[in-house]
């Protein structure tokens, strides 16, 4: 009996460092490492903080970081709904940091932002247009400048386009990647795309999956998982293959993101996702915004079937907008800025950043 005793309570002694050891590790905000110069020495204009802001009544979290505060702000718009891109953007657009105040926003319901669901009537699109609308706000004020770079990427990308037309005095330039048009037509284009691949390539295990999840719009309580599948079997032969490890890997280093924000990553998209994507059923920005008072430059995908290229080519053909701009980048699909990260920097930094700043009669029409 005493031996027993012994043994339960020797375990206990190695058991309540651990518990103890993980309560400390969950109930981490995570953090973010400081800039510094060549000589290691911490920059005195740079700014690398991880912060949260009150938006639309909840609590919500930024990622700031850029080699100096007077540097022009770049709002970056992740991808979900209820994603959340931070990671990936510090590991693939670090440089950005450079040129840049880069923020990057987990959008409620989004990993660091995952409390903000409690919160379910706020998850339409509206209240998020609404939530970046105060950021831009927030940021301007804060920073003492006038408008901020835009960036979004798929979903964030109907943010970016709503938020330019509702907002265009605080904005220098819409940047747009894996642009998303049409709510309806995306999706059922993007189901035919990942037949097309399937049969092109004699996927068999894709054909069975196909006729699995259906054709959309997806509905019922599986929705998200049969709209992931579709991503995942429009993804399967386009773009840069490979990245999905680096991808991961990122995500669970990334001291941005603590041991509960790297559990709520995931459970992020799952719970957010099926309460949003529901509401998109009349999107159609063909129809919804005709046009933009701010420069547009859409980088696109040449192998996005995802939210399919062509569908976001018409989209610009038709928008009128003071100044627009269309590149390709002819080794990505859905996600250019981490396909072709060092392209889409240069973009940024020599070319949207540069047309920004020039006089207006100095810039091609």
């Amino acid at each position: 009996m005493e031996r027993s005793t012994r043994r339960i309570l020797a375990g206990a002694g190695v058991g309540l460092p651990i518990v103890a050891l993980g309560a400390r590790l969950w109930a981490s905000q995570g953090s973010t490492p400081r800039l510094r110069d060549e000589g290691g020495r911490p920059l005195s204009e740079g700014i690398a903080t991880l912060e949260q802001v009150r938006l639309g009544g909840v609590d919500q979290w930024l990622l700031m970081r850029g080699r100096s505060i007077h540097n022009p702000l770049l709002l970056y718009l992740s991808g979900g709904p209820g994603g959340s891109e931070m990671a990936w953007v510090r590991h693939f657009n670090a440089p950005l940091e450079d040129h840049f105040l880069v923020v990057h926003w987990d959008q409620r319901g989004a990993a660091k932002s995952y409390a903000a669901l409690k919160d379910r009537d706020g998850l339409t699109v509206d209240q998020f247009v609404s939530d970046a609308s105060e950021l831009l706000e927030l940021l301007t004020s804060r920073f003492s400048q006038e408008k901020v770079f835009v960036v979004g990427h798929s979903w964030g990308s109907i943010l970016g386009v709503l938020l330019a037309q509702r907002r265009p005095e605080r904005i220098h330039a819409y940047v747009g990647t894996g642009q998303q048009v049409n709510f309806l037509e995306n999706d059922t284009v993007s189901h035919l795309h990942a037949y097309e691949l399937a049969m092109r390539y004699g996927d068999n295990k894709a054909l069975a999956l196909l006729a699995r999840i259906g054709p959309p719009p997806y509905t019922g309580p599986d929705l998200a998982r049969r709209y992931m599948t579709l991503v995942s079997l429009a993804s399967r032969h386009a773009g840069r293959g490979g990245l999905f490890p680096e991808m991961l890997s990122s995500m669970l280093k990334a001291p941005e993101y603590s041991l509960r924000d790297k559990v709520h990553f995931f459970l992020g998209l799952k719970e957010t996702f099926p309460r949003v994507y529901p509401r998109l059923a009349g999107l159609d920005l063909e129809a919804q915004v005709p046009r933009l008072e701010v420069p547009v430059w859409f980088l696109l995908g040449r192998e996005d079937y995802v939210t399919p290229s062509e569908i976001a080519v018409r989209y610009f053909d038709g928008l009128e907008a003071p100044r627009k701009t269309l590149l390709w980048f002819e080794h990505s699909g859905h996600s250019p800025q981490f396909e072709e990260p060092g392209r889409f920097n240069a973009i940024l930094t020599q070319q949207v950043r540069t047309a920004a700043e020039a006089r207006p009669e100095a810039l091609p029409h």
